[in-house]
Order: C-alpha cells, then structure tokens, then sequence
C-alpha cells in the first residue's frame, strides 16, 4: 500500500540551454515541478450532453446531483490501493477501504517581502490528509469545480446502483474535459550534459512510470482510453498526455486509431481486485459490448470472459493479432523462464491470443467476414495451406550439408541496388505455377556460408516444409531485383517453435494488412490438436500477391478452440 503526495508550489518549468547558449522551457516530455500548471483547466466548462447522477463540489467536498450543475466537470483517475489501507471482511468476502490520513501535502518554504523593507523566510511544512483533501487540494490547483470519482461518487453499499454505474462508466469518462490521473510513482530523471544541452536536461522517469501502480489496474485502462485528455500528476511533477511520446504510449493519443490488438495489449497484462471487473472495464471501452453484458459478480467468471471475446471478436478479427512475449523473466540462475500474463489464469480459448501478446502498434485489419462464434469455438470457412506430408520431407531437409548449398556468387554488380537471395524453388499441387521463396539475404560483407548461417537456412526450409511441399532441393542464388517474383514468410510471429511431427495452416484468406506496412501483411496460422484447431499466432509474408495468387484448394470449416 502506498499513500500518495503532492507538492504545492509555484510554476517551476525545467529548463536548458541549447547549442547557442539560449535558456529555452523544456517542454519535450511536457514534465513541469510543482503543481501549479502553465496551463489551467477554464474555470467555466461547458457542460456536456451526458452528466453523471452524482459529482463532488471541490470547493466543500460535497456530493451534488449531476442534474443540478449547469457546467462540464473532470474525472479521477487512481489505483484503489493508493487510497488507503484496502481490507478484507472475511465474513463478506468483500474488500472495504480505511483512510488513516496519511497522505502527504507538501507545502513548501518560500520568501515574502516584509514591510518597509528586508525579506522574511517561512519555512515550508507537511500536512497529513485524508484522500479527499489531497484530491482538493489538486483541484484547487486546477481550476477544476467539479469532480467524478467512484468513492464519492457511487454508492459502494448498494448493488443495484452499483451496477448502473458500472454500465455507463464510458459516458462518464468519455463526457469529461479531462481526466485527473494520480501516479504517486511519476517523477524526473536529469540527463548527463550533452552539445546540444551543455547542462542537461530533464526527463520522465520511464522506469517508474513502466512499473507504477496505475499502469497494472485494469480500470485505469479504460479511464484513460476513454478521456479526451490526461492530466498525469505525481508528488512534486505534472504532465498532460499530449505532451507523451505517441510512440511509447499509443492509448494516450486520441489521434490514433487505437484498435483491438493495441488495447489488448495493455489490458492483458493488467489486473483488478475481482476478476470479472477485468471484463467490466474492458467492455467499457466498447459501448455496443457492454450493452451486451450483463454486470453481476456472481456470474460464472469463464462464462463472462468467453461471451466477452466472441462479441469482440464479431466486432474486428484484431483479436487474432498476436505474437510471442516480448518479456521474459529469469529464475535464480541465468535461465530465462517462460513469461506469464496476467490472463493465462483463465481457461480461455486460443483465438483469444492468451498464449502470445498482442501487437502493442496494430492498425491490422482484414476484410474476411466468413467466421462465425459457436460457444468457445471460432469457426472459420476458407481455404487452407498446408503440407500433410511435411514429416516425411523433414529427413532429407535435415540432411542438407552446407557443402550442397550453392556458393555464393562472387560477381559483384555495379548497380547499388542490386543483391543476390537464396532462393528455393517449389512445385505444389495447390499450385499452377512454380513459386520461388526467399531462405535467406546476405549481409553486404558476406563471403560463404558458416555452420551458424547452414543451421538458420536449414530450420527456415522445415517451417517452409509445414505449408508448401518440398521434394526437391532446387536451392539457387538469384539477383534482385529480378524478372522472376520472389515470395518471403516470416515465422517470428508464432507463439511456438512450429514442431516437425505437428499439422499446421496457414489460412491465406485471413490477410492483415497494416496501413504503415502494406507490402509485408500478415496471416493466421492454426495448428492441427485432435478434432479441432488452435491459433499459434501469424506469419508475415513479401509479395503475397505471387505466393497466393494461384493457390486452388477447396474452402473447408476450421474449428478453432
């Protein structure tokens, strides 16, 4: 448990001096010391279409009818934790809070004039609070008259009301001017002088803020998905989301079109204090969903969870979008360990994406509407690429020495441009032409091919050996760019090594395409397991468009568990 702080004090932005000597506001994180903000909220908002039932009068801290204010209003944003001591009635089962006014206002020492003439120093002092004098205090820095929170804001004693709320936490969040999000963690870091900053700088700590509080909670996700501006506030620094780089926080930024996979991303790794807010507030996000779900704590939590997926999978294939853990972890020793998320608790269905994460930059989408949702089951009709005969061809792909690849070609072109690729040239009954795929580019300085390379190429043909029939070793050396149109398939995007006795397909009608990356779009790759299908993540292509164009297999229903 952590009590939160703030610093009062005034306007103190970090500076720097640039190549030519001038002191310039450091605004590149937007990070400012203190409370007091360059830029305060307007004290008259105009009020929203929607309006909350209850919102706190900062002024005296009393809950007023939403009804009955006549202007717009602000949303907090916190982790529960950090509003007290959290405590479990063992009797109920149920979680309650206690306040013992330990947070922290910092109110630091400053220097007045003093009459006629001289200067008087008052030293600064600490006041401990209560939670709700800490949120006022904030707000009196803010401009901000009126507030919504959930402590004061909904009754936690009465179910039903509860459950309303619940139900239109979008509204609330989404009709705010902006949001007040508290990250006790939030600091700065001052980086080493530099040529064009000879006395440095100052910038987010991004380590604290990676690991604070508010980044784990699941509600918080949503609050910020949903707000059309955060106003992060730490113990003595300030930041609004605009200010944050687009790139390490992409939920932040109003102007990207956040997708399916982006938001899973984050949602699976986060947590709540009962699992079936973890849906609540990730249906939230989604307003046709969550008129959808039904908010009852007594449901069955898998039920839930699987219901909640096939509506969101109805709703954009992104759900798909996935790949193996970035993150890894390390036992006591020096052995990495597989990584666990937060949502490999719940028996949840591959399509999901439990067994990966999620493409934190997606933008994927596919045109592909022939699926359908049947319980926990996905059941897709297409056509399907793969090699059934795949293990009998393994023996001779692994027999391969380095001394039966061809050498490298040593003539050297005049044209910058042009480079030699391994090639392998393949014919399929699924296929009218003969098809070349690229097994590997050279680097600039490369000379032969070492027993590192000889591995590498030979474990790409087996991957290759899964989906399309390799009979004949016709490995050659080809000049690109060429007449002749090469195909590529990337593997780094499956959530398991592909296993030599293992059925795996490649579904060539499941294309994502990502709006960034046109040429090199991405399909689902399914794995064979008893009578059904599981999703083990994508495979990204080059030159589809050769690779597929004359594939001729009869569409069958896959069902994918």
């Amino acid at each position: 448990m952590q009590y939160s702080e703030y610093a009062v004090g005034r306007v103190l932005k970090y500076r720097f001096f640039d190549d030519r000597g001038f002191c310039e506001n450091y605004i590149r994180q937007g990070m400012h010391r203190h409370s007091a903000p360059p830029k305060k909220i307007p004290l008259i908002l105009s009020k929203p279409t929607f309006m909350p039932n209850y919102l706190v009068r900062t002024c005296d801290m009393k809950v007023v009818k939403g009804s009955e204010v006549q202007e717009g209003y602000c949303t907090l944003s916190y982790s529960w934790n950090q509003s007290g001591e959290i405590l479990l009635d063992e009797t109920t089962g149920k979680s309650y809070r206690i306040d013992q006014g330990k947070h922290k206002i910092i109110f630091p020492g400053k220097t007045v004039r003093k009459k006629p003439r001289g200067r008087k120093r008052i030293p600064g002092k600490v006041k401990f609070v209560k939670f709700e004098e800490l949120i006022q205090e904030i707000c009196k820095d803010f401009n901000i008259k009126y507030i919504w929170y959930d402590q004061m804001c909904i009754n936690q004693n009465h179910e039903e009301e509860k459950h309303d709320e619940i139900k239109q936490m979008h509204k609330i969040y989404g009709n705010a001017y902006c949001t007040l999000a508290l990250v006790p963690e939030l600091t700065t870091v001052l980086s080493e002088p530099s040529p064009g900053m000879p006395l440095g700088g100052a910038f987010m700590d991004q380590d604290c803020w990676q690991k604070a509080e508010w980044m784990k909670r699941m509600w918080t996700l949503e609050e910020a998905v949903m707000s059309s501006t955060l106003l992060f506030v730490g113990p003595n620094v300030h930041c609004w989301s605009y200010w944050l780089m687009q790139a390490d926080f992409p939920v932040f930024h109003k102007n990207v079109d956040t997708d399916v996979a982006t938001l899973l991303h984050y949602a699976h790794t986060r947590t709540s204090t009962k699992d079936h807010d973890h849906i609540f507030a990730l249906a939230n996000i989604f307003p046709d969903i969550i008129k959808e779900i039904e908010i009852d704590y007594k449901q069955d939590i898998q039920e839930l969870m699987v219901k909640f997926y096939g509506l969101l999978i109805k709703k954009d294939l992104g759900v798909l979008c996935f790949r193996p853990f970035s993150k890894s972890k390390k036992d006591n020793e020096t052995n990495v360990v597989e990584y666990n998320s937060p949502m490999q608790k719940f028996d949840l269905p591959s399509w999901t994406g439990i067994d990966g994460e999620h493409f934190k930059y997606g933008y994927y989408k596919t045109a592909f509407t022939n699926y359908a949702i049947s319980g926990r089951a996905l059941q897709v009709t297409c056509r399907g690429m793969t090699n059934k005969q795949c293990y009998s061809e393994i023996s001779s792909i692994a027999s391969i020495k380095p001394e039966d690849i061809p050498p490298y070609p040593q003539s050297k072109s005049s044209k910058y441009y042009e480079y030699w690729i391994l090639v392998i040239s393949t014919w399929s009954p699924s296929f009218m032409q003969e098809k070349f795929i690229g097994i590997y580019s050279p680097p600039l300085e490369f000379t032969e091919i070492d027993s590192k390379i000889h591995e590498e190429i030979i474990q790409k043909l087996r991957n290759i050996s899964h989906f399309i029939s390799i009979k004949e070793m016709n490995i050659q050396w080809v000049r690109s760019p060429c007449e002749i149109p090469i195909s590529y398939l990337v593997f780094d995007d499956l959530s398991e090594t592909l296993q030599d006795s293992e059925e795996y397909v490649i579904l060539p009608e499941l294309r994502f395409t990502n709006h960034f990356f046109q040429s090199t779009p991405n399909y689902s790759v399914i794995k064979k397991n008893g009578d059904h299908y599981k999703v083990v993540g994508m495979v990204q292509t080059g030159q589809d468009e050769y690779l597929f164009d004359d594939f001729a297999t009869e569409e069958q229903m896959f069902e994918i568990h």
